[in-house]
C-alpha cells in the first residue's frame, strides 16, 4: 500500500481508481484500484466488433497487471505503453469501439507514472483519458459517466483540484441514487478522498463530516461484504484518527487507531504482504499518541 503526500501529514490514505480488462486485486491506499468486489468494481468489458485486433494489446494490458502488483513497475509501463500504441492504431480505423479502451490505458499509465513520481507525465495522462470519457459520456452517459468521475477523482487528487473532487462526488451521488449497489462505494471513496484535501486546508468541519460519512457507508457496506470493505473501514478511521490527533482529541484517534489496526491485524493473518505495512503504520501512530 502507498501512500498520498499530504501537506500536513504523511500518513493519509487516499483512493485512486483505475480500470483494467480483467479483474483486479488491489490494495488500494492511493493510486490504486478502487473497491475490488468480484462483479462490483468498475472494469471494462465492452463488445468488441473484431476480437481478434483487440486481443495483442489485451494481452499487453493483462501482463502489466502482475507486473505492477509486484512492483516491477518499469516491465508493467512497457506493456501498457505498448498496448496503448495497438489501441490508438485501432481507435483510428474504428474510433466508436476502440477510444475506450485507449483512455483506459492513458489512466492506467497515469497510475504507474504517479506512483513513480513522474508527476507531469501522470498528469497529462489522466487529462487526455478525462477528455476522452467526456466525449464519450456526451453520447453515451449512462455508460461513461462513472469513467469521468473516476478519473475526475484520480485528476483531483493528482493537482489536489477540489473542484474536480466535488464534481466526482456528485455525479456519484447523482449515479448511486439509480444504482447505490455500484456506485455507494464509490460515493465513500471519493468522500475520502475530498476530507484529505479539506483537512490538508484546515478545513478540518468538512473534512470531519467527509470522514463521517465516508465511514458510516463503509461500516454498512462491510455487513453484507467484511472481505472487501473493512480494510476500507479501517482506512477511514486512520484518517479520521489523524484529523482526531490533530486537534487534540486523543481519546478519539486512540479508539480510531486501535479498531484500525484490529480489522489490519485480522487481515495480516490472511495476506502479510499486503496488510503487514498497515499493521506497522497503525502501531506507530498510536506509540506516537501522548500517553
Amino acid at each position: 500500500m502507498a501512500f498520498l503526500p499530504h501537506a500536513r501529514r504523511w500518513r493519509v490514505l487516499a483512493v485512486l481508481v483505475a480500470w483494467l480488462l480483467v479483474p483486479l486485486r488491489s490494495g488500494a491506499m492511493q493510486i490504486a484500484s478502487g473497491h475490488a468486489e468480484p462483479g462490483r468494481q468498475i472494469c471494462l468489458d465492452w463488445t468488441r466488433k473484431d476480437g481478434k485486433n483487440a486481443k495483442p494489446a489485451d494481452t499487453r494490458n493483462n501482463l502489466g497487471i502482475p507486473d505492477r502488483d509486484q512492483n516491477r513497475m518499469e516491465d508493467a509501463r512497457k506493456e501498457y505503453e505498448e498496448a496503448l500504441k495497438i489501441y490508438r492504431e485501432l481507435a483510428q480505423k474504428d474510433p466508436e469501439t476502440y477510444l475506450p479502451d485507449v483512455a483506459t490505458m492513458l489512466n492506467n499509465l497515469g497510475i504507474l507514472d504517479s506512483a513513480r513520481n513522474r508527476m507531469k507525465e501522470a498528469r497529462n495522462e489522466h487529462e487526455e483519458a478525462l477528455k476522452t470519457f467526456r466525449e464519450l459520456a456526451q453520447k453515451n452517459p449512462e455508460t461513461y459517466l462513472p469513467y469521468v468521475a473516476a478519473t475526475l477523482n484520480n485528476v483531483g487528487m493528482l493537482d489536489r483540484d477540489q473542484n474536480r473532487i466535488e464534481e466526482a462526488l456528485k455525479t456519484y451521488r447523482e449515479l448511486a441514487q439509480k444504482d447505490p449497489q455500484t456506485f455507494r462505494p464509490e460515493v465513500a471513496l471519493t468522500l475520502n478522498n475530498l476530507g484529505i484535501l479539506d483537512s490538508a486546508q484546515n478545513r478540518m468541519k468538512e473534512a470531519r463530516n467527509e470522514y463521517e460519512e465516508a465511514l458510516k457507508t463503509y461500516r454498512e457496506l462491510a455487513q453484507k461484504n467484511p472481505e472487501t470493505y473493512l480494510p476500507y473501514v479501517a482506512m477511514t478511521l486512520n484518517n479520521l484518527g489523524i484529523l482526531d490527533s490533530d486537534q487534540n482529541r486523543m481519546a478519539e484517534a486512540r479508539k480510531e487507531y486501535e479498531e484500525a489496526l484490529k480489522i489490519y491485524e485480522a487481515f495480516a493473518k490472511q495476506d502479510p504482504e499486503q496488510f503487514t505495512t498497515d499493521v506497522k503504520r497503525l502501531k506507530k501512530l498510536l506509540q506516537e499518541l501522548p500517553k
